[in-house]
């Protein structure tokens, strides 16, 4: 891509995230990483972020500020946003689940992901190509047990893009509008940290730690490498439907 493509990309600091932010420099984006650790990127393109999305009102202050500043700096003609960033935490039964870390988990699994695909919208240039790409998981559609916070706000992340896809479409939008298109993306199971930490809980915690750790045991675990390049593909991609589920074999 040429120089003139801009990404915000949530938990650089590995897995996925990391993954997405190597291949967009390489292919000449300009890239603004947002995690709390810094990951071994060496690149002037790469702006690193150090944002903790738990602690949600200084995290919009802080991508407002800085991700705005690259955003104002010139005319971009595409603006990819990757919502990757995900927290499984609390795990338990629903009525063993405690308020703040639920909080915490919504923080970062809906309320910054639904906000950043906003902020993204109304400032990117009027003529942008916007994609924005919101990692999803089976657990989005399906009931896990022990895993309430983790299922309902990926659900609520599903859904929060399939809203902006509607309110896009709706008669009322401005013809002005970005041109914008939403991915939810499941990308299978990736071996990742949340997929190690899931692996180390008890049964007690996690009622479906055996078969996570079958994923790993089955040699079932694709690098992040993977999944990471259909990200870039989509976030470069022409596609003129504004909402798009997809998930990796």
């Amino acid at each position: 891509m040429p120089a003139d493509s801009l990404a915000l990309v949530t938990g650089t600091s590995s897995g996925i995230g990391a993954a997405v932010a190597k291949q967009l420099l390489q292919r000449g984006w300009e890239v603004a990483g947002v995690a709390r650790r810094t990951p071994p990127i060496e690149n002037a393109r790469y702006h690193h972020l150090a944002i903790d999305l738990q602690h949600v009102p200084a995290a919009v202050a802080s991508i407002q500020s800085r991700f705005g500043a690259l955003v104002a700096e010139r005319g971009w003609q595409r603006i990819g946003l990757v919502n990757n960033a995900a927290r499984a935490a609390p795990l338990g039964p629903v009525e063993k689940l405690d308020a703040q870390e639920l909080e915490r988990s919504y923080a970062v699994n809906a309320a910054m992901p639904i906000w950043l695909m906003g902020f993204v919208v109304q400032h990117s240039p009027r003529d942008a190509m916007v994609r924005i790409v919101n990692l999803s998981s089976g657990a989005a559609v399906r009931a896990f047990p022990g895993l309430a916070a983790y299922c309902s706000s990926k659900a609520a992340l599903r859904m929060a893009g399939m809203v902006l896809a509607a309110e896009l479409d709706s008669p009322s939008r401005p013809a002005a509008a970005p041109h914008v298109a939403i991915l939810s993306y499941e990308p299978g199971v990736v071996d990742t940290e949340m997929q190690r930490a899931t692996r180390s809980k008890s049964r007690g915690e996690f009622p479906w730690v055996e078969t996570f750790q079958g994923f790993a045991a089955q040699g079932m675990l694709v690098a992040p490498e993977i999944p990471a390049a259909e990200i870039v593909e989509f976030l470069e991609a022409d596609s003129r439907a504004h909402f798009i589920e997809r998930r990796r074999p």
